[in-house]
């Protein structure tokens, strides 16, 4: 079942699926829905409000790569427990082992009492039903998340996930920089938002020294900040802008010196 209704705003779609999930809970059912959707900007700020839903009603979001655990059914059934809730993202990446999975393992879903969220594209989703048809047949709703964001917009939790760059592994920091890099790509360069989002990524790109990109995403985010007269993100980002300036002179030298102990010891 798809709904879609011209009248309902994103968040009462967001309330519906905390609902559905909800309802699972109490009841010990599976809930397997599909979000559709057609921007990362509004995606992100979706699923964070559907998150802090749950967490309201005593459930827990987990994150599942799907690129990484194209087994869905064993990893959920290895992970799963009664207050879980999946948000399976990257199903594009795990084609075509992933539908197999899906589609011959669909009873475990059953059995463990699965509740799984998909965050799909509309062609993503129009492969699943093709080539999991039955796993597609055990969906409880597809709930269609298909507005596109507005660049002024600032809500506090979408700024703050912009704007996050502390995270526990590379993979999250990979992660966290494609998916910016997506929502970066969507806005005007000159918004708050997009401000935030290049200021983030240029932290990140540091953090896994990428030094060019960082000094590039940096003084892209200063020239922003400076624009809109932001004092306090224009400081952050000339912090950020000497350390990344500072490590990548400091590389320099030291290949530098290298070399010339190199010409040094060729000489004698």
């Amino acid at each position: 079942m798809i709904e879609a209704k011209d009248a309902d705003t994103p968040g009462t779609k967001v309330l519906r699926l905390s609902n559905y999930l909800n309802r699972a809970h109490r009841h010990d059912k599976p809930s397997i829905l599909f979000a559709l959707y057609l921007s990362e900007f509004l995606r992100s700020d979706m699923e964070r409000s559907l998150s802090a839903l749950l967490t309201g009603h005593g459930l827990r979001a987990v994150n599942v790569d799907a690129e990484v655990h194209k087994d869905l059914p064993a990893f959920f059934s290895s992970t799963n427990s009664d207050d879980t809730v999946f948000f399976v993202h990257n199903i594009e990446k795990s084609f075509p082992d992933a539908l197999h999975y899906l589609n011959f393992k669909r009873e475990n879903l059953v059995e463990d009492q699965v509740k799984a969220v998909f965050w799909v594209t509309e062609e993503e989703l129009s492969r699943i039903s093709r080539e999991a048809p039955d796993f597609f047949a055990f969906r409880n709703r597809v709930v269609e998340f298909m507005e596109l964001p507005h660049a002024g917009e600032t809500r506090p939790a979408l700024i703050e996930f912009t704007s996050e760059t502390e995270y526990r592994s590379q993979d999250e920091i990979n992660r966290s920089i494609e998916l910016k890099e997506k929502l970066l790509a969507e806005l005007p360069t000159d918004t708050e938002i997009s401000g935030y989002l290049l200021g983030s990524l240029g932290i990140l790109y540091r953090q896994i020294g990428l030094y060019e990109k960082s000094i590039d995403c940096s003084e892209k985010a200063l020239k922003v900040a400076r624009e809109l007269g932001n004092r306090q993100n224009e400081v952050s980002y000339l912090g950020n802008l000497g350390l990344a300036y500072y490590t990548l002179s400091g590389r320099s030298r030291k290949r530098s010196g290298t070399t010339r102990m190199r010409l040094q010891s060729v000489k004698k």
